[in-house]
């Protein structure tokens, strides 16, 4: 027997209290509730860490503000930089950067091992705040095996943080605000550019304001960018990028898309194609399942150079055209309002799933992520919710 939800009810001995203390009472829980609702998945509170995902304990090194890069990188002498940092870090090395602003592109060329990745991680999630104003990457990956984990990254002109090399990972970050030109370059908030930056893992962040929203669709900026086989992008929430929300190109097959929330994107929800630099791959083999793609001009689609994809337990609602396949076929998809708590197509709104929507407990379990997009467990009934955030 599965518990999904508690309700409390809350019972006030008035008469043994007295109806003035009653008051008080509720006027202070009534301020502690409108306190805390200014905190929701897309804006969680500051101190916020990652639930189920924990940080590796290798020998660990600090960056901070106030520090000073002639500091040892413990967390009471920390460096000031991270592009300092990331250059001293070996495998199984651990980067803790305290909360604070940031004002750095970082480009990181160390690479890890398959048994020893190198983590550089905001020690709370999105409190260590990243602006890369002025320069085309804000974090710029050039050696593998590295995690980069609850970022805030802003400013940069081509991608937010983008991999050149297999097998890193991109969790819990934000990343917004990056401005690429509609031009054969383009760009993306999270970029898996080039088709040897495969196995790339993208799961559990948030990613917006991607492009010049005021000039129209640019199919060349998107909010996820996948270039290369066997990628892994899962639990992320996406809305106003100017192209595809999620999108793969260039030698991108065998990729896992699943739990992921696309809205309000000028191009489409998300695209599964190859073309253009593609090594012999073509867009196949796809796993695309448990997704809420919603209010786009496209929603699900394939482009170009498709074989046999799977499209399973999706829900499409209210995008101009939900479904422009190519070479497969949806599989037990919705169609369907999600019935969100409070949906909003700017992103100010709360994207958790009402008690009602019809997505959950509808995901098939293959490839399900162990938490959502709050590091919560993923799986809290007789299957998983579709989209990011499983409902508690």
């Amino acid at each position: 027997m599965f518990m999904r939800k508690r309700t409390f009810t809350l019972w006030l001995p008035a008469r043994q209290i007295g109806l003035k203390w009653a008051m008080a009472f509720l006027v202070i829980l009534l301020a502690a509730c409108i306190t805390g609702s200014q905190y929701t998945p897309l804006h969680p509170r500051p101190d916020t860490t990652y639930g189920l995902f924990s940080l590796p304990s290798g020998p660990t090194y600090y960056v901070g503000p106030g520090g000073s890069n002639a500091n040892d990188g413990s967390r009471q002498r920390p460096w000031a930089t991270i592009s300092f940092a990331v250059q001293k870090l070996k495998p199984g090395d651990v980067l803790r950067v305290l909360p604070g602003n940031y004002s750095e592109s970082v480009q990181v060329t160390v690479s890890g091992t398959a048994s020893q990745r190198i983590t550089i991680a905001s020690e709370t999630r999105w409190g260590a705040r990243l602006n890369a104003q002025g320069a085309l990457f804000g974090i710029d990956v050039r050696g593998s095996y590295v995690d980069i984990v609850g970022f805030e990254v802003t400013g940069a002109s081509n991608s937010g943080i983008i991999s050149w090399a297999p097998y890193n990972r991109f969790l819990f970050n934000h990343v917004y605000g990056i401005r690429p030109q509609c031009d054969t370059n383009g760009g993306a908030g999270i970029n898996a550019s080039q088709p040897n930056a495969n196995n790339t893992t993208i799961v559990s962040n948030l990613v917006h304001d991607i492009g010049d929203l005021s000039a129209g669709s640019c199919t060349r900026i998107h909010g996820i960018y996948q270039g290369s086989p066997k990628g892994i992008i899962q639990n992320n929430i996406i809305y106003r990028a100017r192209g595809f929300g999620i999108t793969t190109w260039q030698a991108a097959s065998a990729v896992v898309m699943t739990h992921n929330l696309s809205f309000s994107n000028l191009y489409g929800g998300i695209s599964v194609g190859s073309g253009e630099n593609t090594l012999g791959y073509k867009a196949e083999n796809f796993l695309v399942a448990n997704n809420i793609v919603v209010g786009n001009p496209r929603g699900i689609s394939e482009e170009n150079n498709t074989g046999v994809n799977r499209f399973v337990n999706n829900l499409t609602w209210n995008n101009a055209t939900n479904w422009v396949l190519l070479t497969s076929s949806q599989q037990s998809s919705l169609n369907e309002d999600p019935r969100f708590i409070n949906f909003k197509a700017d992103g100010s709104g709360d994207y958790r799933l009402s008690n009602d929507s019809p997505a959950i407990d509808k995901g098939i379990r293959e490839a399900a992520p162990s938490f959502d997009f709050l590091g919560h467990p993923r799986i809290m009934g007789t299957a998983p919710d579709l989209g990011p955030l499983e409902i508690r």
